[in-house]
């Protein structure tokens, strides 16, 4: 919709400038006849009236165009700006066959709490599939709390991700809400449709008919992903390295929910987690003066093909580490008790990552960069496989040192 706006500010200038040079040249005036004149100013007056709008921050006109072009579908036209009060400003309307039955719903967004920044999303599917005549209900999408489902543009899309609690004779997608903020989705609701009343029964939306099965945020993002049906979330809680943790939920087959059986109201435990670079790891991270992204780097860099967008796992050593990264030691790097070698570890995790910027130390110098800083971090909890078998490494201190201008790391003596 950006590129449409773009190309009526474009056409709403043109039909400014030519709507001063009517005005202002009496000889183009004299050209034109009165009726084309008046069409031409009419135009020109709606084309300076649009660009106006635009002109104003944080204004669309998508909710101007969706209210002059209705959802319109066999013969049912239903105008939800005109019928939500004021205080819930509709910002989407699609109609879709959401609960199986063959004919089709609308899917209502909109926004309510309005303030100037972001307000919040909340949804709601309407439906007339009961009742003579037929009533226009509205299911509500709500996640447990009366949470919100997005304080950035939501959207619908159906998947099928469960089949407990359907008929086999009629299947229905689940109902994936996202919630989008800039270009990262950061919002996740997952509902199933249960139905809750018998068709000669009046509507009601107690219980839920729409009911949240899996409920996620992620300020980092949040994916779906169809083949495994496993959900990951990205939180940034590094914030001056912008490191997060990642975190993989997987669905309950048996249950059909992403949700705790003890606590409904919260996801399940996940099935992994670890710290992530929140936008993948720099290419220039040996340039770093955070230590705890070049811990990480390495980490992230051992068993992994070599790329020539990153340094590999022996560029970020120094010292005896680096020694020892050559003999193959996997103990000096956390893994005791371990057979085999450096090459044998796949699929590194570090689900731990401490550092301590409160005790850093700085040389005596003062380049033109500032004060050098050298930090002690401590970088725990780590898993991999190892010959293909699960096993999780030993606490490793690790200290930050500058080696030809580039950053590397060795590990920590403890002084007694």
């Amino acid at each position: 919709m950006a590129d449409g706006n773009v190309a009526l500010v474009a056409l709403g200038l043109a039909g400014f400038t030519g709507l001063m040079v009517i005005i202002f040249f009496p000889g183009v005036r004299a050209a034109m006849g009165q009726m084309l004149l008046g069409t031409i100013l009419t135009l020109l007056a709606i084309l300076v009236v649009v660009t106006m709008l635009l002109a104003i921050p944080g204004y669309s006109i998508e909710p101007l165009l969706r209210k002059m072009a209705l959802v319109q579908t066999d013969n049912q036209v239903v105008d939800f700006y005109a019928l939500l009060p004021e205080r819930y400003r509709v910002q989407s309307v699609e109609y879709m066959d959401t609960d199986g039955d063959g004919q089709q719903e609308w899917v209502v967004f909109y926004q309510f709490d309005l303030a100037d920044g972001r307000s919040p999303y909340a949804g709601a599917i309407y439906d007339s599939d009961r009742g003579n005549p037929p009533v226009l209900f509205p299911y509500q999408l709500l996640p447990p709390d009366r949470d919100y489902l997005s304080d950035g543009f939501a959207y619908l899309v159906p998947e099928d991700v469960t089949t407990v609690g359907e008929q086999k004779e009629k299947p229905v997608n689940e109902l994936l809400v996202y919630g989008q903020a800039d270009s990262t989705i950061t919002d996740l609701t997952v509902f199933r449709h249960t139905p809750n009343t018998f068709e000669w029964e009046v509507p009601r939306d107690d219980p839920r008919r729409y009911q949240p099965i899996g409920v996620f945020r992620g300020d980092g993002g949040v994916i779906y992903d169809p083949v495994t049906k496993h959900i990951t979330t990205t939180n940034r809680v590094y914030d001056r390295s912008q490191m997060a943790v990642q975190t993989v939920y997987a669905l309950d087959e048996g249950r059909g929910t992403y949700m705790s059986i003890s606590d409904p109201k919260q996801p399940g435990a996940p099935i992994s987690q670890k710290v992530a670079f929140s936008f993948g790891m720099p290419g220039d991270i040996l340039d770093t003066p955070y230590p705890e992204k070049i811990v990480l780097g390495f980490y992230e860099s051992l068993g992994r093909p070599q790329s020539q967008s990153y340094p590999s796992a022996r560029e970020f050593l120094t010292g005896a580490a680096l020694i020892e990264y050559d003999r193959g030691n996997l103990a000096f790097f956390g893994f005791g008790g371990v057979d085999g070698k450096l090459s044998d570890i796949s699929e590194v995790k570090v689900t731990e990552l401490q550092y301590a910027p409160q005790v850093e130390e700085f040389t005596a110098s003062v380049t033109a960069q500032g004060q050098q800083p050298r930090f002690l971090i401590a970088a725990g909890a780590f898993r991999a496989l190892v010959h293909g078998t699960p096993v999780s490494a030993d606490r490793v201190d690790w200290v930050t040192t500058m080696v030809n201008g580039k950053w590397r790391i060795d590990r920590h003596t403890h002084q007694e």
